[in-house]
């Protein structure tokens, strides 16, 4: 893979083989998928036989009640990075905006149609907060046809208010990427969704099943049965839809997350603190943005801890980032202090 889209979450050795003893370079739910859906996957695990239900019935009747939006609305997916292609190669946008540093699959999917691709950098001295107002004249003088935009953000954390997004709707197309939302107690912009507004959201970092791929977007009905129409029939397969739709029986798994994540972060943020000349972002959702005084010491930490088979993520590839900027994932109490702890010792 071009070294300008690699991501967190490589656990893999040469063989191809999972070789790691703690993540923290992806940022998925540590505690772990619910019950149920292992469960189900046990269950369903035989009928692998058949092919999916290339209507998806029955994980869109449950992503339908579950965050009260009509099916009519809904196109289904295989990890909500499908979306950025689906996207593209059907609205063809011809000319990009993307505040920076963000998650790279925005550019590579818009690059993939050869789309005219902008960055509009957001600046560390403003902790990264998007300025609304620049934003806004970039895109009205310009005349960009899309802007790709993550809330939170990846890998910044910062989450852009709904306001903002219906002011920057006015001017542009917005695809609104909120993999992450679910890790928090906010209103979605899944209820702004109109002809200018599309958001994917991930089903699988809440419920940490990045190997079986599922995710969902929100559209305009016209516009969903274009991409509808675009993809693959078999797009989500069977054992991902049984998965979906015993996530989303487990509403208390989603509370548990919240109220875990909310104690956890403030705990890590605050031992994050503690080492000396790092500069912490505050984060909004379950990772940390930090940031080292010199390359050589992030790298070097970054290679000591490989070493011992534990992975952070390094940010060297983010644009408008460099190699002093390090993403870190939280997880439960014990690794997070184990983190501190080999951070602090190296």
């Amino acid at each position: 893979m071009n070294q300008n889209f690699q991501h967190g979450g490589q656990v893999y050795n040469a063989d191809g083989q999972i070789d790691f003893q703690l993540d923290f370079s992806a940022n998925i739910n540590p505690l772990g998928l619910p019950f149920s859906v292992l469960q189900a996957l046990i269950e369903n695990l035989s009928d692998i036989v058949h092919y999916p239900d290339p209507a998806a019935t029955e994980l869109k009747n449950s992503i339908s009640k579950f965050y009260n939006v009509p099916q009519e609305n809904l196109v289904l997916l295989n990890g909500a990075a499908e979306f950025f292609y689906l996207y593209c190669n059907v609205a063809k946008p011809a000319r990009v905006i993307i505040p920076v540093p963000s998650f790279s699959e925005y550019e590579r999917a818009a690059r993939s149609i050869s789309a005219e691709v902008e960055y509009f950098f957001l600046r560390e001295e403003d902790n990264f907060q998007l300025d609304l107002e620049k934003l806004f004249e970039r895109i009205t003088a310009k005349k960009f046809e899309c802007l790709i935009i993550g809330r939170p953000n990846n890998p910044t954390g910062n989450l852009i208010s709904l306001d903002a997004i219906k002011k920057l709707s006015s001017a542009v197309n917005i695809l609104v990427d909120e993999s992450f939302i679910d890790f928090l107690n906010v209103e979605s912009a899944r209820q702004l969704v109109n002809e200018k507004i599309c958001v994917v959201q991930s089903l699988t970092k809440i419920f940490a099943i990045p190997g079986l791929r599922l995710g969902f977007a929100v559209v305009e009905k016209n516009f969903a049965e274009k991409l509808n129409a675009s993809k693959d029939v078999w797009n989500v397969n069977f054992l991902a839809q049984k998965a979906g739709v015993a996530a989303l029986s487990d509403k208390k798994f989603l509370s548990d997350t919240r109220t875990w994540l909310e104690e956890e972060k403030k705990y890590f943020v605050q031992r994050l603190k503690e080492l000396p000349d790092v500069k912490i972002f505050e984060p909004s959702v379950n990772f940390v943005l930090i940031k080292f005084p010199s390359e050589k010491i992030a790298n070097d930490l970054v290679k000591k801890l490989r070493e011992k088979k534990i992975f952070i993520r390094s940010c060297e590839n983010f644009v408008g980032l460099d190699e002093r900027f390090l993403r870190l994932a939280i997880r439960k109490r014990a690794e997070n202090i184990r983190l501190i702890e080999e951070i602090k010792g190296a």
